[in-house]
């Protein structure tokens, strides 16, 4: 598994899309955090920002995508929380693409569950590290 400087970053209510986000971060030995995150990101090779957002992302998400400039965050990677194509996640796209980060295209879509929902399968987990190894060997080479 390639390490680069990454971190992951989640915006959500959900504790089960909190644990995708930890699981990633498990997985490749970084820090996860909240939106806004207790440290800001600096030089960050990968930013994977794990979210529920349906029409429109919230204020805290909005600013902290905002401020994802190459200095802090050269590429920024979405998980979301159900629909890819929802307005809300294409808002933070474009947001992320005018702050100058580039965001890979490809969106990685969970099952957050319910309120209640806190566990992740072993598959689920297994793919979802996949998924961000898939990334990074694309974005950086093998």
């Amino acid at each position: 598994m390639q390490t680069v400087k990454m971190r992951v970053i989640y915006s959500t209510t959900k504790k089960k899309v909190v644990t995708f986000a930890t699981a990633i971060a498990e997985a490749f030995k970084c820090r996860t955090d909240d939106v806004p995150p207790g440290f800001p990101c600096d030089k960050e090779k990968l930013v994977v920002i794990v979210m529920s957002v349906k029409d429109e992302p919230n204020d805290k998400l909005r600013r902290f995508c905002g401020e994802l400039n190459k200095t802090r965050a050269l590429n920024t990677a979405l998980v979301v929380d159900g629909d890819a194509n929802s307005k809300g996640v294409n808002q933070v796209k474009e947001i992320l693409k005018e702050a100058g980060t580039n965001v890979i295209d490809e969106v990685y879509t969970v099952d957050g569950g319910g309120i209640f929902s806190k566990k992740i399968s072993l598959e689920e987990r297994t793919n979802i590290v996949k998924w961000v190894e898939k990334i990074i060997g694309e974005t950086f080479g093998d």
